[in-house]
């Protein structure tokens, strides 16, 4: 099977779809497939540093602007967190869509002629994507068989403006390829849609990732992940360092924790920004272009993480507990609710992030890390990407 994966690649990149794609990648070439991305910005570059053949893809800008002012948008977004009261949620995958500059006719139509053309000099059997909104479209276009990753909070918001603002984009882009129209869940391969119009259908698979290589930190060190979108302030969580535990912390390249952290710390950070070029090194904070957290977590006693669906899956495989500050994103609050109701994770507010309440948390790992590990060994047992790989497989050979 030749498989083609376009990665959904925002301005302000992401590693949700990166780490599902490589994972599929991974596991394919090991059962003897071809593969290939199409992405862009630091996906892109992410992707040629691996080896991988890449096929670019037309950069999406923050909310559809020039390039320009959606740099402006995107500084200024990093600073700003939504005018929401703590304990609610807000957004939808379509507004993430919108936002990301995925809901214009426009781009979403440049996006699918550039695919369905790599599509067609790779000679793909079969397209797999996490979000990309291009790839189902790509899909409809040339009648290739799509697989995709689902979660169940992508209902959330059918109906509302957000999701026929995307109704009114792709449109014009099926209109253009002589596809019958269809609403944006029928597209993204909604479990609740019926008789829906396009063929075939997809297969959904919940992913996970095979290990990666990485050097180990060196005997007798702490170790602390830091790999993305969690703001940690005044290095609170780098002054609770109880020999006993070893802590995974993910969150943003700019890092406000380093400044607790010296040459000589027990403590090492590994901080992943996408952003680098290189790796480069601050004191006991190391900085990465791309963190592999397979590879860390076997060393980890907790992970700090966002609530991003990535993270929590890769945890609990290793039956590593979390503690979570999700923020007021719908998906990450989902996440977070679910692992919770599970007893394998500790649940905060931005506003709770204090010394004595991470003191108290830690303190229960124990208890949490008995359920992280029922969870990981449950999550094991479906077989993770090679099972995926193998159903793509199975699907695209029905014709």
């Amino acid at each position: 099977m030749r498989l083609l994966i376009p990665l959904f690649s925002p301005a302000t990149g992401t590693w949700g779809g990166l780490t599902c794609g490589l994972a599929v990648a991974e596991a394919a070439a090991s059962l003897g497939h071809e593969l290939a991305f199409c992405a862009s910005g630091s996906l892109e570059r992410t992707l040629r540093q691996r080896g991988h053949r890449v096929y670019a893809l037309p950069p999406a800008t923050m909310l559809g602007l020039p390039a320009p002012l959606s740099r402006l948008v995107e500084q200024r977004s990093q600073r700003l967190s939504p005018p929401v009261r703590a304990g609610r949620s807000i957004g939808s995958v379509w507004l993430v869509l919108i936002i990301s500059g995925y809901g214009y006719a426009g781009h979403l139509r440049r996006l699918t002629d550039v695919q369905a053309e790599a599509a067609h000099v790779f000679g793909a059997e079969a397209l797999f994507t996490d979000l990309d909104p291009g790839a189902f479209l790509t899909a409809a276009a040339t009648g290739l068989p799509m697989a995709s990753t689902y979660a169940a909070i992508s209902t959330h918001g059918r109906g509302g403006l957000a999701w026929r603002w995307m109704a009114r984009a792709i449109a014009p882009v099926l209109r253009r390829y002589g596809r019958p129209a269809c609403t944006p869940g029928e597209l993204f391969c909604d479990l609740g849609a019926q008789d829906h119009p396009l063929d075939p259908r997809a297969r959904r698979h919940r992913l996970g990732s095979p290990r990666r290589v990485l050097r180990r930190p060196a005997p007798g060190r702490d170790r602390a992940c830091i790999w993305r979108n969690l703001a940690v302030r005044g290095g609170v969580a780098l002054r609770v360092r109880p020999s006993r535990h070893r802590l995974g912390f993910a969150g943003p390249p700019g890092a406000s924790a380093a400044p607790g952290l010296s040459g000589t710390s027990r403590l090492t950070c590994l901080v992943g920004a996408q952003g680098l070029e290189r790796p480069r090194r601050i004191g006991g904070v190391e900085f990465r272009p791309y963190v592999p957290a397979e590879a860390l977590l076997p060393s980890c006693d907790w992970s700090t993480a966002h609530g991003g669906q990535n993270t929590i899956i890769q945890s609990l495989r290793h039956g590593v507990s979390l503690v979570v500050f999700s923020g007021a994103i719908f998906e990450r609050r989902f996440n977070a609710a679910k692992v919770q109701e599970a007893g394998a994770e500790v649940t905060g507010e931005a506003g709770e992030l204090a010394e004595d309440w991470l003191r108290a948390a830690l303190a229960k790992q124990a208890v949490y890390a008995l359920r992280a590990a029922a969870l990981g060994t449950r999550i094991h047992s479906y077989g993770g990407a090679q099972v995926a790989v193998t159903a793509i497989a199975a699907w695209a050979g029905r014709g």
